[in-house]
C-alpha cells in the first residue's frame, strides 16, 4: 500500500471517528443539563449513559426523589431522541443550560420503590392527579381519605404499585410557542394524552418551560383494564351489580356537587357520568382556563383547583363536545334528610372558605401578556398531499391536536399512524373536521 493511500485511509477514518467523538463526548454534557432542567422537580441521579450515531441517548439506572419527599422513584431508563446535528454542531457548554428546540424524551418503566412510602400514599389518595383526570370511579365506593380508593382497595385492584411509560414531545413553533404531547402510559390500566400550547414570554435564546404560559389544554383517556378491575371490586357492594354501583357513584358525585360547587349535574350529564365508568371508555376534554398561568403556577394546583378555575368541554370516545356546566339544585327532588345533611355539611364548608379568605393574603402576580413571533419553525401546507410520509400536526375543529405520520389523503378524509394506548394506530380524520395540516422546519 502505497503512502497516498495511507494518508486517503486515514482522512477517511478520521472524517467518521471526529463527528462519532464529538458526539460521544457532547452527550455528557447534554445529559447534565437535561437533568438540570428537570432539577426543579426534585433530584435526580442515574448510573450510566450511551449514545447512537443518530443522537438516539440512553441513560440508564435513573433515580427521582420528588421536592419535599425522602421516598424515591425508579425509572429504569430515560430515552432521549433528538437531531445528531444538535450534538455536533452545538458548543459543549451551550448544551448544559439550552434545550434543543425540538425534543422527546421517554421515561421507560417509572414506579415508585416502596410501597410503604409517603409518597404513594399521596398518589394514591390523590388519585394520580394530574397524570388521570377525575377521581377514578370513587365516588360511592372508595374507602379512603375524601373521594379516593383506601391503600387495601388499591391492593384488591392489583394497582398498588403500578408501572408507567412517560413520553414527551416538544417542539418550538416560532420564537414564542411551544406545542407539547405527554402520553402517560399505565399497561393493564389506562392510557393518557395531554396536550396543547405553551406561550413564552421572551424569545431568550436559552429555552425553559418553568416560566411558560398555559390557558387551554387537551385531554384523551382511554380505559386500559383499570374500569373492569373497579367495577368488579365496587360492584361487590352493590349485589355484583355494576348498574347498582355507578348509580350511587353518580348520586355520591352529585351529593359533592351540591355542598362544594353548589350546583348538579343535570340528568344528561349524569348519564355521561356513569358511561365514563364502563370498561374500554375513552373519552376528552378540552380545559380552558379562565385566566393563563404560568406552569409553575398552574402546577400547584389541586384537581379541584383545575375544575374551579377551567370551563370544560368533554366528548366520550369522537362524540360531539359539550360545556361540562352544572344544574341549579333541584331542592324539590331531594328528600328532606337529604337536603338537611346538604345543607348542613356546605354551611359548615362556606364557614370555612370565609376563614380561609379573611386569613392575610400574599401578594399574587396576575398574568397578563401579549405574545408573538415571526420567525417559526412550523409550516401550515396549502397542498395536504406534500406532508404524506412525513411527521405532521393536525388541527381540528374540536378536540386535541393529532400528532403523527400522515400516510394518505383522499377527499373524504385524512389517514395519520399516531400513539394510541400502548401503540401505534392508524385513524382516519374527515377531510371537513381538519383545519390545518403542518409540518417541522
Amino acid at each position: 500500500m502505497n503512502k497516498k493511500n495511507v494518508i486517503i485511509i486515514c482522512i477517511l477514518i478520521a472524517l467518521v471517528a471526529l463527528p462519532w467523538w464529538r458526539i460521544n463526548h457532547n452527550s455528557e454534557f447534554f445529559v447534565e443539563g437535561v437533568m438540570s432542567h428537570l432539577s426543579h422537580l426534585g433530584d435526580w441521579s442515574y448510573q450510566d449513559h450511551s449514545v447512537s450515531i443518530s443522537g438516539d441517548i440512553a441513560i440508564k439506572g435513573v433515580q427521582f426523589k420528588p421536592r419535599g419527599y425522602q421516598d424515591v422513584i425508579q425509572v429504569d431508563s430515560i430515552t432521549v431522541t433528538t437531531d445528531a446535528r444538535d450534538l455536533l454542531f452545538t458548543k459543549s457548554t451551550d448544551l448544559l443550560v439550552k434545550l434543543p428546540p425540538e425534543l422527546t424524551v421517554n421515561f421507560n418503566h417509572v414506579q415508585v420503590v416502596k410501597t410503604n412510602s409517603r409518597l404513594l400514599k399521596n398518589i394514591m389518595e390523590n388519585n394520580y392527579y394530574p397524570m388521570v383526570v377525575g377521581y377514578l370511579g370513587a365516588y360511592g365506593c372508595g374507602a379512603g381519605a375524601g373521594p379516593s380508593f383506601s391503600a387495601e382497595q388499591w391492593q384488591a385492584m392489583n394497582t398498588l404499585q403500578p408501572a408507567f411509560d412517560v413520553k414527551l414531545t416538544y417542539a418550538l413553533v416560532d420564537e414564542y410557542n411551544i406545542d407539547f404531547n405527554l402520553n402517560i402510559n399505565s399497561s393493564g390500566n389506562w392510557f393518557v394524552t395531554w396536550s396543547g400550547g405553551l406561550a413564552r414570554s421572551s424569545n431568550d435564546d436559552r429555552l425553559t418551560f418553568h416560566d411558560t404560559i398555559v390557558d387551554t389544554l387537551y385531554y384523551y383517556y382511554a380505559d386500559q383494564g383499570f374500569n373492569s378491575k373497579r367495577n368488579q371490586l365496587c360492584g361487590q357492594d352493590k349485589k355484583s351489580s355494576f348498574s347498582a354501583y355507578r348509580m350511587s357513584s353518580s348520586e355520591a358525585l352529585q351529593q359533592a356537587l351540591r355542598i362544594y360547587a353548589g350546583g348538579e349535574m343535570s340528568p344528561k350529564l349524569a348519564n355521561q357520568y356513569q358511561r365514563s365508568l364502563q370498561a374500554d371508555v375513552e373519552y376528552n376534554a378540552i380545559f380552558n382556563l379562565k385566566e393563563p398561568k404560568y406552569i409553575f403556577e398552574f402546577a400547584g394546583w389541586s384537581q379541584s383547583e383545575l375544575f374551579k378555575n377551567s370551563t370544560i368541554e368533554a366528548a366520550l370516545g369522537e362524540q360531539e363536545y359539550q360545556a361540562v356546566e352544572l344544574s341549579k339544585i333541584d331542592h324539590l327532588d331531594l328528600d328532606i334528610e337529604t337536603l338537611r345533611r346538604d345543607m348542613e355539611q356546605r354551611e359548615a364548608h362556606l364557614k370555612k372558605q370565609e376563614q380561609q379568605a379573611n386569613k392575610p393574603k400574599e401578594l399574587i402576580r396576575r398574568i397578563k401578556t401579549h405574545v408573538g413571533g415571526q420567525q417559526t419553525r412550523e409550516y401550515t401546507l396549502n397542498n395536504w398531499s406534500d406532508a404524506i410520509g412525513q411527521s405532521v400536526k393536525i388541527k381540528t375543529k374540536r378536540g386535541r391536536p393529532v400528532f403523527g405520520v400522515l400516510k394518505a389523503i383522499s377527499a373524504d378524509q385524512v389517514t395519520v399512524s399516531t400513539r394510541f394506548k400502548s401503540g401505534d394506530a392508524t385513524i382516519n380524520i374527515s377531510r371537513k373536521d381538519v383545519l390545518s395540516i403542518s409540518i417541522a422546519r
